[in-house]
């Protein structure tokens, strides 16, 4: 019962604190006012900095699956390509894109990367000669820090590796991968054994026709001023046939040279290369021949390029080219206001 009495008891008056204590408990509040005016300036002054210097440079810029090349990488290619116009500017976002889909390709198709000494040795295979010491390379190192920081908006040596000298060797690579697998060294492919005029108009295709057909000779034919100067350098000896791999001409002429009757002379056909040309063919016979290095190159390079087109197009790649959008024109002009401007946030 007493306990319970206890409840109701009033309580005695509380100890006053004193002056010190109160003073204490001020100062208290006011430093943690202080502190927190601070932290709010420095919150404002930091999302300030952020959104005008540290944002913007990470804008993105093209999306290449799961890579995102940004602002800053973009800023710093148009410096080392000294690229200052709108015009020139959109083509090197796309040099971008092209890399990245590039070396994804090398890295997922035939399980290649680049190596850091690779590029390292591409540096040196650019600064020096074969036979330079370490010296005269250090020498032209140094040549290049400066004239980079001079004359390039104060790029870097590594800004030289990633942008230039990495895609020159993801692209050799490539290249090398793709003719080993589709047009190997000594490999055969069917060849077409051929006399063959290029003829600008055609007009001048019907009557070269006709003299071709009353039996003029061929190297007299091949030397009219309407046959292309490019197809009159078509072989050192234009009195005799020549052979032909198939895909190193245009498609016009393959449909034609691959597929004719041994003997009989074509009507004039459009090249669909150029269509203000025509063809007039002869095929003697078509037989599995070893590709010449001249033409495995081309038909390489025609390789390369058909699947870079297709890389492009396709579904299978995630592309978003972000100056297309509706804040490209802004981006395009936050850039290139920063091509001549060397900070450090560049």
């Amino acid at each position: 019962m007493g306990k319970l009495l206890d409840r109701f008891r009033q309580e005695g008056p509380k100890r006053l604190r004193s002056k010190t204590e109160t003073e204490k408990r001020r100062r208290a509040l006011i430093l943690l006012l202080i502190v927190l005016a601070v932290v709010s300036s420095l919150s404002v002054v930091g999302y300030g900095y952020y959104e005008t210097s540290v944002k913007p440079w990470r804008q993105p810029i093209v999306k290449v699956n799961s890579t995102v090349i940004r602002m800053r990488t973009f800023v710093k290619a148009l410096r080392l390509n000294q690229v200052t116009e709108s015009t020139s500017a959109p083509y090197i976002a796309t040099v971008l894109e092209e890399y990245e889909l590039k070396r994804q390709y090398l890295e997922s198709e035939f399980g290649i990367e680049i190596s850091e000494d690779e590029v390292d040795a591409k540096l040196r295979e650019m600064l020096v000669s074969e036979n330079a010491t370490d010296e005269d390379y250090d020498k032209q190192y140094k040549n290049l820090v400066t004239t980079l920081k001079t004359n390039y908006n104060g790029c870097s040596v590594k800004d030289v590796k990633d942008l230039f000298l990495e895609p020159q060797l993801v692209e050799e690579e490539l290249r090398k991968q793709i003719g080993d697998r589709d047009y190997p060294e000594a490999g055969t492919l069917v060849h077409a054994q051929l006399q063959a005029l290029l003829i600008k108009g055609s007009d001048n295709a019907t009557v070269l026709r006709t003299r071709w057909e009353n039996g003029e000779a061929f190297d007299i034919l091949s030397a009219d001023s309407a046959v292309s100067s490019y197809q009159r350098d078509f072989a050192a000896d234009n009195t005799t046939v020549n052979w032909v791999a198939k895909g190193v001409k245009s498609d016009a002429f393959d449909n034609y040279a691959f597929s004719a009757t041994p003997g009989v002379l074509s009507d004039p056909i459009q090249d669909t290369d150029d269509t203000t040309t025509y063809w007039l063919i002869k095929v003697t016979g078509t037989e599995e021949r070893t590709l010449s290095e001249s033409d495995r190159t081309i038909l390489i390079d025609e390789a390369f390029d058909s699947w870079l087109a297709e890389a492009k197009d396709s579904e299978e790649n995630d592309i978003i080219y972000y100056l297309d959008r509706k804040s490209g024109a802004a981006k395009l002009t936050w850039a290139l206001g920063h091509v001549a401007v060397s900070t450090s946030s560049g």
